[in-house]
């Protein structure tokens, strides 16, 4: 196995010299772009102190291509000098890099990013001047992602009066983005294009104003908080969250997501990932914050693992020396280099993959309900493709308590399934619309008691785990059911009994599920491999590829029968070796490092598949991945 590594880490070594002479010999990237915000205080600062910031600003450029720079021109309430945006506008564009406007509406970021007062009148002219003078200096605005409210002054809730703060935020809001930004932009700058960038945190965005049913439709385009630092946080931002968001705004606006936005240079795997996973969801542009950022010292040794065992983030590719267009080399010592080597690697294969394809899972805009548990399924190897839409033509939808914002979600579900669908819904959602469900599907109850889970059984109709293995002691909801009307898929012992963890019945031509979901979603990374197999398979039959793995590995996968493989876990002595099982006899083409794998037959029935087996019987590649790593194939 180490000497498969060491092979594969000297073929994307000299693989990554070779596209880096190669972006800088054309003096950009095929697939992809990259963009820089500087913000109000960059703007303010850099022009009295030029000579410096050129000369730091072409080291940059020797470690990322940058094809444009976002110049923020408001933040705190303080507002850019014409000058200042003069002359940053002009630095950058002798040097062939395209400049874009940048709004940070934010009253006074230091006090918990306390935002405008939209009900007062001097705030709103405030906001109303600085979208005119941005607009009339720049042909494209973004707006950073603090266009949000959290005023609760005495005049926001007299105007408030008796609508919830979601409805008084998310009308008032939708109301600015017309009379105080788009309509006086437009009014001064006729062909100006006006981006909202969203934040990470969008499960929480109506409550603040953000308003997903109306707002994309107002702006020219949206842009994507992608930026997931620490799984964690109170946030419970999990990696996969870089793919899943972008994905869910692509299917909001389709051709109308202009791209990503990362941020947190402090760990160099995760920096990188963050870009990695934006890109997988194929938009066409990334945004580094912020210029500061960018310009820290690169920190190689902050990380895990050997230099020499990672196949993807390469340590020692990332510190080499860059080929430059006058043939001279320079040395990385700046966090831009990650973005660089990873837009290197990336534009090596982007072009070749399909559009996305995975689990449509239902989340109607500004819906709430089990926040941010798709992620934590993506973080389990099942590919999702979160929708706003319900998705009347795909094979399956998985339903959380957030579809139930549908109010027409019964039905549609009941003619979905009765025409040949599967309908795989979790207990928060049963729970969630109680007599109000699913009953002429299947009698099927969850009504807040919760047992601890201690065991599982290896698979379906299987014997009890291993004696010697420790109780995982997961609180998991009671399902209650009519035995005999519906089938158990995985099943659970408590110290003394048995309970089902999903179960499924026949409705009309398809079949309706129903899979229980620990209070703590981060339970599910406990499940045993066995478990999250049947998981896979349960939620992911129609996927042309699966996964037999470890939780925190990943799966992308696209219509032209392309997929990733990522593994998210830390760098152990050996790398995880994932069983990748295809539904079509073909050989896999690495498409990077050029090797083709051959596999064997696997006819299923392994870790739970048969009847919920995914892709069924097909070809089992062995697939060894080392931490904080990825792998990109072709099936031929």
């Amino acid at each position: 196995m180490k000497s498969f590594l060491v092979k594969l880490n000297l073929r994307l070594t000299s693989l990554l010299f070779l596209f880096s002479v190669a972006a800088a010999q054309a003096g950009g990237y095929t697939n992809l772009s990259i963009a820089v915000y500087f913000r109000y205080q960059e703007i303010h600062s850099i022009p009295a102190n030029l000579d410096h910031f050129s000369n730091q600003w072409a080291n940059v450029e020797k470690q990322v291509h940058v094809d444009k720079v976002y110049l923020e021109t408001t933040r705190n309430a303080q507002l850019a000098t014409e000058a200042d945006v003069t002359t940053l506008k002009k630095f950058f564009n002798d040097r062939g890099i395209k400049t874009s406007g940048g709004l940070g509406l934010t009253a006074n970021e230091p006090n918990g990013f306390q935002s405008y007062c939209y009900s007062t009148p001097a705030d709103r002219e405030k906001v109303k001047a600085m979208s005119e003078f941005t607009a009339r200096h720049f042909d494209e605005i973004i707006l950073d992602d603090f266009f949000f409210s959290n005023c609760k002054c005495d005049r926001c809730i007299a105007a408030k009066g008796e609508k919830s703060w979601t409805r008084f935020r998310t009308e008032q809001l939708d109301d600015v983005s017309r009379d105080l930004i788009i309509g006086p932009a437009k009014a001064i700058n006729p062909k100006v294009r006006i981006i909202i960038k969203y934040p990470n945190w969008y499960e929480s965005f109506q409550g603040l104003g953000y308003d997903l049913a109306v707002e994309p439709k107002l702006y020219d385009a949206i842009y994507t908080g992608t930026e997931t630092r620490d799984a964690n946080s109170g946030q419970h931002l999990q990696s996969y969250q870089s793919y899943l968001q972008t994905r869910y705004f692509n299917n909001i606006k389709p051709g109308g997501n202009q791209g990503g936005w990362i941020d947190g240079g402090r760990d160099v795997e995760r920096y990188a990932e963050q870009m990695w996973d934006t890109f997988f969801a194929k938009v066409p542009e990334i945004t580094l914050f912020n210029s500061m950022q960018i310009a820290a010292s690169l920190n190689a040794g902050n990380r895990g693992g050997e230099a020499g065992t990672n196949a993807s983030l390469n340590i020692a590719a990332l510190t080499a020396p860059i080929p430059q267009p006058d043939e001279s080399t320079y040395t990385p010592d700046m966090v831009a280099r990650i973005a660089g080597y990873s837009a290197e690697l990336l534009d090596h294969f982007l072009g070749k993959l399909g559009q996305p394809v995975g689990v449509a899972t239902y989340k109607p805009c500004n819906s709430v309900g089990e926040p941010y548990l798709p992620n934590y399924l993506g973080m389990m190897g099942v590919p999702i493709d979160l929708v706003p839409e319900f998705p009347t033509n795909a094979p399956a939808v998985f339903l959380t308590a957030a579809s139930s914002y549908d109010q027409d979600l019964v039905a549609k579900v009941k003619k979905f399934v009765q025409a040949g669908g599967r309908a795989i819904a979790t207990t928060g959602l049963i729970e969630v619309l109680g007599e109000k469900g699913f009953q002429d599907i299947a009698e099927i109850q969850v009504a807040g008691r919760r047992v601890v889970a201690t065991r599982f059984s290896s698979g379906r109709g299987g014997g009890p785990s291993l004696a010697s293995e420790p109780d995982l002691n997961i609180l998991l909801p009671q399902i209650r059911r009519f035995e005999n009307d519906n089938r158990l898929v995985i099943n659970f012992n408590t110290a003394l009994s048995g309970y089902p963890m999903a179960v499924s019945c026949a409705y009309g031509q398809g079949t309706f599920c129903v899979l229980a979901i620990p209070d703590d979603f981060a339970d599910l990374y406990r499940l045993p491999q066995s478990v999250l197999n049947q998981i896979r398979a349960l939620l992911g039959r129609d996927v042309f590829v699966s996964l037999d793995a470890p939780d925190h590995v990943s799966l992308f996968a696209y219509h032209n029968h392309t997929f990733i493989v990522q593994n998210f876990r830390p760098q152990p002595p050996q790398p995880v070796n994932t069983r990748v099982l295809v539904a079509r006899a073909t050989p896999l083409h690495d498409l990077l490092s050029g090797e083709t794998l051959t596999g064997s037959e696997d006819r299923g029935g392994r870790g739970g598949r048969g009847e919920y087996g995914g892709v069924g019987a097909g070809v089992s590649f062995q697939v060894p991945i080392p931490g904080h790593s990825f792998r990109v194939f072709a099936s031929e």
